[in-house]
């Protein structure tokens, strides 16, 4: 007996849930209310509601993501995301973990103009978010490195636009599908936390193949991706990457969201049927991959710096944020600063940073210079370099603790307290278990929670310790280690941590993996 299907799939079914962009604009044209039931459907135009004191969702104001199609925004698209972030989200304006843009405060009577200003320039709001193809994970610097494996910006338009153009096919999975493109040297689009990933390698002959992975995920059912033991070849991840999104479309489970992941499939299935699905499917076999290729490990995926592009006469500059959060007046600074030195535009990176791409050599120092005095070095501290914060409780309904301008403070305050400190370190802070920010691959992941500490009830976060990513094969999910901290002391249990390493570091040469390697029982650091 079939199993009735959820409510919210009873709501997609019902009509295209992008079709909700009417229902938009008649609230802000027409002043007829968005009905209730719909509000869930803002997100296939990247659309969540705050919350509000009460931890209530509140209908006024929304978060606002936008799709960056291959993390890139030019001059043109960059002025008018600025003009966003300062005319209608109040200045607040975040870099997230999937190199796209979240704006907020925004208000549904705003939203034609801002639809209108990102048709302006080649930008969208659609699918950003909601039970579909997301934007695609792929190196920010794909076209712009002059080592990079293979420039992947047409397969990642091939397969965005494909899906695109076939919207009623593709607009309604069981959950949300997430694809990783990359020819990165450093494999920095993250392919073992993808449902679907395409990594390029050369092969001995020189051929540059793609290896494919399928189910990865975090989250609280938290995978590292399996490899599928399958190269693909250039012209074929199309039809791999919509062959995938087809078999999650038709079998993924409709009745129980939280397992109606690609990854929960996979698990039902196996990887050899799912593979067997996909050539059925494409219609031919692919060729058979028993080896993976070499994979840099987590903290050696980034371009920061001043970097030689293949374009010759220019490079490119990898910034750090703090926390992914950019103040619109900032924003507004950086299409100042890249104007005034004609470059080329920003894009966003897979840990919360950004690039500056299509910079002129003899002025590249000089636009590095101008970003540094605005807060965004390109030589940061690990602390900074790698620090990961998401929404938390200020916007978001399943935030228990505040995330980012907690997180911010932390950076310095660290920053302060280790002026020496070189070792890499990945540091995340989640202000639930959803985990968006990563956790579950991070060096030091702290999850919100609400804790008894001195006989009170106060803000503080679990710990977890050891994640990594560095292949299907090395990949570490973070372990649980019996240590909740207060809020308050945070800063001092990453002290007692780089204090700890540095007096006996257990035979480990780095930081990360004297982590991985600790063993705590204790419950509560007072």
């Amino acid at each position: 007996m079939a199993k009735e299907l959820s409510a919210l799939e009873q709501l997609k079914a019902s009509r295209n849930p992008l079709r909700v962009i009417d229902d938009i604009y008649k609230e802000a044209n027409e002043g007829i209310p968005l009905s209730p039931e719909y509000i869930g459907l803002l997100k296939w135009y990247g659309m969540y509601p705050h919350v509000n004191s009460d931890g209530l969702e509140d209908k006024k104001y929304f978060m606002k993501r936008i799709k960056l199609v291959d993390t890139k925004m030019n001059l043109e698209q960059l002025e008018v995301m600025a003009k966003i972030g300062t005319d209608f989200a109040q200045g607040l304006v975040d870099f997230t973990t999937r190199q796209n843009v979240q704006f907020h405060y925004i208000q549904i009577k705003d939203m034609p103009e801002i639809f209108r200003l990102l048709q302006s320039v080649g930008l969208t709001s659609r699918m950003a978010s909601g039970d579909g193809p997301r934007p695609i994970m792929t190196c920010p610097v794909s076209g712009v490195d002059e080592d990079e494996i293979y420039d992947v910006r047409d397969l990642v338009k091939e397969v965005d636009t494909y899906f695109d153009k076939n919207e009623d096919s593709y607009c309604n999975f069981p959950r949300k599908y997430k694809i990783g493109i990359s020819g990165c040297k450093c494999h920095c689009a993250a392919h073992e936390i993808q449902d679907v990933a395409f990594t390029a390698f050369k092969a001995e002959n020189g051929e540059v193949l793609f290896d494919l992975t399928i189910g990865g995920g975090l989250s609280k059912s938290k995978q590292i991706a399996t490899r599928a033991n399958r190269y693909v070849k250039p012209e074929q991840v199309r039809a791999v990457a919509v062959a995938c999104a087809e078999i999650f479309r038709d079998n993924g489970n409709r009745d129980n969201r939280n397992k109606a992941r690609v990854r929960h499939l996979l698990n039902d299935w196996g990887i050899e049927k799912f593979v067997e699905e996909i050539e059925k499917n494409i219609g031919y076999k692919l060729q058979e991959g028993l080896v993976e290729p070499k994979i840099a490990s987590f903290e050696n995926r980034n371009h920061f710096g001043i970097n030689k592009a293949k374009q010759k006469g220019e490079s490119y500059v990898g910034f750090a944020t703090n926390s992914g959060r950019v103040p619109g007046s900032d924003f507004q600074a950086m299409y100042d600063i890249c104007k005034k030195y004609n470059a080329g535009g920003i894009a966003l990176t897979a840990t919360q940073n950004f690039v500056v791409y299509g910079v002129k050599d003899e002025v590249v120092q000089a636009l590095a210079d101008e970003f540094v005095a605005l807060g965004y070095p390109y030589n940061p501290t690990p602390f900074r370099a790698r620090l990961q914060s998401c929404t938390g409780k200020e916007f978001c309904k399943f935030g228990i603790t505040e995330t980012k301008e907690f997180a911010k403070k932390i950076v310095t305050q660290l920053e302060e307290k280790f002026p020496e400190f070189k070792d890499d370190v990945t540091i995340s802070f989640s202000g639930c278990g959803n985990g968006c920010s990563q956790p579950q691959i991070s060096d030091i992941g702290f999850v919100g929670a609400m804790i008894r500490h001195e006989g009170e009830r106060v803000e503080g976060y679990e710990v977890l310790l050891g994640g990594n990513l560095e292949g299907t094969s090395k990949s570490r999910i973070a372990r649980k280690v019996g240590v909740k901290v207060p809020a308050n002391g945070v800063v001092s249990y990453v002290e007692k941590l780089i204090n700890d390493y540095r007096t006996d570091n257990l035979g480990q040469k780095r930081f990360k993996d004297y982590l991985a390697a600790l063993e705590t029982t204790e419950d509560e650091v007072e």
